[in-house]
């Protein structure tokens, strides 16, 4: 048995292995030439009575182009089957270690009538090991070694925070964290017990533990998170959906689960998108855009993909003609070269539709503003203050994708992309660039719409 370490390597500390080093440190690696991070991780590992200790950035040969593709696909097998992960919350690099440091503690005192002075420690909140509440989950390959882990041992700020499949003890806390609504849907790694064993906990929480829903929750704390090449992000979570598909299985495109594709294509940046220098994943992939820094506090960049359950209506869903996936290094998990969905749908060009137009999506469904209702909604994946939003709608094309019916008090609503053309193709090709929720108020979903085949790239 092994223990594994998740760690923020840092700016200040590269302590790694690369080919010219490889074959000494397969001799020995001094503990004292180790940076603090791994002295004490070597420490912990021995106090807790294991003899191996499975480390990225030395056990992966970081200038092995190779080496890193084969290493970069065991990910799921190395976190998986470690007996307990070590994960330095606290360490913002490897050059800081996480044994040593000062506690971050607020207190508080008190004269009582007899003059005596009293302290009092203030309450601890339990980290969730979300939306970056720790150096760790700041990092975004950090999140499938928590997920994966069955077993995590975590040194954050304030506390060590004990966390498995079943049960979660704080420092702060003589109780684990009970098996509620609240902590079933924020105990990360609960999202991955082995449904064999937790069918009382699927029965109770079963939407919670379906694996599109966990898939869903957990995509949306990963784009919170950074990566320092960009053209990891579909590589530093693919352990996660290796996971999804040795559970549930299901075919795994860019991102997205084809099984579920009509609400896999409906993910919202919310105008929060940045185009990458360099080609992450084809337009239709949530992948395919960075994150703007400004946006890192948005609450949902997949917010349909969650919340649509209402009922869908099937046969004014967008038909699936054929899909391509061309995967750098054979490996369909990984960095993608070039990817393409030929589709069937309902489609109107935007500068051609009938009712009132309103930016922002929040919506029909659930409606914090006032809406008439027959208001076509739209968002962009990527705002432009140069350019006028209404601008880009009229060039764009509305596709639907799929149609839902929340409850009876509201108007049947199509989901539809919003796509530019792409010119210089054989067929009618496509990019995404936002999407659009259609109420079909007096047909204004139906009246004027063509059936059209189109490829998306």
């Amino acid at each position: 048995e092994r223990v594994a370490l998740s760690h923020c390597w840092g700016t200040k500390s590269r302590f790694v292995t690369v080919s010219s080093n490889i074959e000494a440190s397969m001799c020995s690696i001094p503990l004292q030439d180790m940076p603090p991070t791994f002295q004490d991780a070597v420490y912990t590992t021995r106090q807790l009575g294991y003899r191996y200790l499975w480390i990225d950035s030395l056990c992966i040969i970081q200038d092995d182009h190779q080496d890193w593709v084969v290493e970069s696909t065991r990910m799921r097998e190395y976190f998986k089957h470690a007996a307990i992960t070590i994960s330095c919350d606290s360490a913002s690099g490897d050059d800081v270690g996480f044994l040593k440091h000062e506690r971050k503690v607020e207190t508080l005192s008190v004269i009582l009538s007899s003059n005596d002075e009293v302290g009092f420690r203030q309450q601890v909140k339990w980290p969730k090991f979300q939306r970056r509440d720790t150096f760790v989950s700041e990092r975004a390959w950090t999140l499938q070694e928590f997920v994966l882990s069955p077993r995590s041992l975590s040194y954050t700020s304030q506390q060590i925070v004990w966390e498995c499949h079943t049960r979660k003890y704080c420092e702060s806390s003589e109780n684990s964290l009970e098996d509620s609504h609240l902590t079933q849907f924020w105990g990360t790694k609960r999202f991955f017990s082995a449904l064999a064993t937790s069918r009382q906990q699927v029965s109770k929480f079963g939407y919670v533990f379906h694996h599109l829903c966990r898939w869903y929750n957990l995509v949306n704390d990963y784009r919170l998170r950074d990566l320092t090449y960009g053209q990891d992000i579909l590589p530093a979570i693919s352990g996660i959906a290796r996971e999804i598909r040795a559970q549930a299985g299901g075919t795994y495109l860019a991102g997205i689960w084809l099984e579920d594709i009509h609400r896999g294509l409906m993910w919202a940046m919310d105008g929060a998108g940045k185009i990458p220098e360099t080609y992450h994943a084809p337009s239709w992939s949530w992948a395919s855009l960075q994150i703007s820094p400004d946006a890192l506090n948005t609450l949902n960049f997949l917010y349909w993909m969650i919340r649509l359950s209402g009922t869908p209506l099937v046969e004014r869903r967008a038909t699936l003609l054929s899909h391509e996936i061309i995967a750098e290094d054979n490996d369909m998990f990984g960095c993608i070269r070039f990817g393409s969905l030929r589709l069937r749908g309902s489609s109107l060009l935007a500068r051609k539709w009938q009712g009132s137009y309103k930016g922002g999506l929040r919506t029909h469904f659930h409606q914090p503003i006032h809406l008439t209702s027959n208001q076509l909604i739209f968002q962009l994946d990527v705002f432009d203050e140069k350019v006028e939003p209404l601008d880009v709608l009229a060039n764009a094309l509305l596709f639907q994708i799929s149609s839902w019916k929340w409850d009876q008090d509201r108007p049947e609503v199509a989901l539809a992309l919003l796509l530019v053309k792409v010119g210089d193709q054989p067929i009618e090709t496509y990019r995404r660039v936002g999407m659009a929720e259609v109420p079909n108020v007096d047909g204004l979903a139906e009246e004027g719409w063509e059936m059209r085949d189109i490829r998306i790239i």
